[in-house]
């Protein structure tokens, strides 16, 4: 089926039905920022099985990071940008606006609380920044300053949202001492109703942010829906084996220490990317200061193989995409672009690297961060795989204590086609298929479909595309 024709007929399938609550979207894709560190621009590809891309839709800042909210990509240029560019998929990833947020100021992150209403991490500055990102109007801030190191400068970098609660990482890095991190670093958390600080620790005088047992929380802080931990990566001193990825537990504010360690990845991990309760994926630099993508479990930190070495530093981003495939981005000189894995097996699945123009150098799919409002979760239901899929689908749960659950798949219009679970299971990792049948034996026709998972009080909803 062309991709035309698949977009036409997701078009007329979603209509105007709001029966569950699904974004809409005619069709999921991976945005990617790439540059060559003088020149930045932006490619995508779209998850339609053969993975097309439209290379150079939009140009960029040649240092920048996106994000995605509501149908809209918002990209943070940052150092000479000092800006968030607002990109619309649906008028061909066209500038739709764009506002600074001062100049030198150093954008490094945005994440969103509502339509009206976000927040901007900046490198340089002691103030978290509060925008309206329709229009792009300051709003307020939330002053960081009591976080900083002897330079007056905190270094806030990532953040996450998890229910009310903002979680910004203070990286704590001395500019008068060749930018090495000075312990202890920090996660700030922020009551985004009040926006105040919340105190992390009440036995200390005046108000704590989360201490973390690494310094310098270097890249994306992810949220794991299998564990409803929070993990950063904390790179430490480059060069030396002192730090790892530590889990953050977001309900207790508090650190529960290393998860897998650089020792045991053996180097500097630059980012990770968590796929399952037991399969995980991570960058690490090695005493040689050469990439390495591996792989290892989450429940135990341990290493179990190693899938690509290339020469040289060349790996940035890596990340899951909603149909369980590893994307990478890999900068190597003579073949750039993004390599692909099957998340699974570990496999990689494209023959050479997917050309998208300029070296990659971050990702992110057109769907929210997957976070839970209520900490811990009773059960989360997580992304199916393969998606599109023809003719079998797996859909992996985590329940926390044992329970009854049901699973369902429904149409557009909400009549239920297949009733998949209906029983009790046992706490943990589960994982239930999807034949593409209706209940009685005949199969079904393309189109988009809804699963249902029902646990504990809990419900939760995601959308599958079958292809035939």
């Amino acid at each position: 089926m062309k991709y035309s024709k698949v977009i036409a007929l997701v078009l007329v399938l979603f209509g105007s039905v709001s029966l569950f609550p699904v974004p809409l979207s005619a069709y999921e894709f991976a945005f990617v920022t790439t540059t060559d560190y003088s020149t930045g621009s932006s490619s995508v590809i779209y998850l339609d099985g053969p993975h097309s891309v439209s290379a150079d839709v939009a140009g960029i800042h040649s240092d920048a990071v996106s994000r995605y909210f509501e149908g809209l990509i918002y990209v943070v240029n940052r150092m000479g940008g000092d800006n968030i560019q607002v990109l619309d998929p649906g008028d061909g990833f066209a500038t739709a606006r764009q506002f600074s947020v001062g100049n030198g100021s150093d954008p490094h992150d945005i994440a969103f609380a509502s339509r009206t209403k976000a927040y901007v991490s900046m490198c340089n500055e002691t103030e978290l920044l509060i925008v309206n990102p329709q229009s792009g109007a300051n709003t307020g801030s939330v002053d960081l300053s009591s976080f900083a190191d002897g330079d007056g400068i905190p270094e806030m970098d990532c953040m996450i949202l998890v229910g009310d609660r903002l979680f910004v990482s203070i990286q704590r890095l001395d500019r008068d001492n060749y930018w090495l991190p000075v312990p202890p670093s920090y996660l700030a958390v922020i009551d985004t109703k009040a926006d105040t600080l919340l105190d992390c620790d009440p036995g200390t005088p005046g108000v704590q942010a989360i201490e973390l047992s690494g310094t310098d929380p270097y890249n994306d802080i992810h949220f794991d829906p299998y564990t409803g931990l929070l993990y950063v990566t904390c790179v430490g001193w480059w060069g030396m084996i002192d730090c790892g990825v530590e889990t953050i537990d977001p309900a207790t504010l508090c650190s529960t220490g290393f998860m897998l360690t650089e020792a045991e990845a053996g180097g500097d991990i630059n980012d990770v990317a968590v796929f399952s309760a037991t399969t995980g994926y991570a960058v690490v630099t090695d005493a040689s200061f050469n990439n390495l993508l591996v792989r290892f479990d989450p429940s135990t930190g341990e290493l179990t193989d190693t899938l690509y070495t290339p020469d040289g530093y060349v790996l940035s981003d890596i990340e899951i995409s909603p149909g369980g495939e590893l994307f990478l981005c890999d900068r190597t000189a003579t073949n750039p672009g993004i390599r692909i894995y099957n998340a699974v097996t570990g496999l990689e699945t494209t023959e050479d690297p997917i050309d998208v123009g300029l070296p990659p150098f971050d990702i992110t799919f057109s769907l929210p961060i997957q976070t839970d409002s209520s900490v811990p979760a009773v059960a989360s239901l997580g992304q199916n795989y393969p998606n599109p899929f023809n003719p079998v689908t797996t859909i992996p749960f985590y329940i926390t204590e044992p329970g009854f659950v049901d699973i369902a798949i429904y149409d557009c219009a909400g009549r239920l086609v297949r009733r998949l679970e209906h029983k009790i299971f046992e706490a943990g990792r589960h994982e239930s298929v999807w034949n593409g049948k209706c209940d009685n034996g005949r199969e079904t026709a393309s189109g988009v479909y809804f699963v249902r998972l029902c646990a504990g009080g809990y419900a939760s909803t995601g959308k599958l595309i079958l292809l035939r």
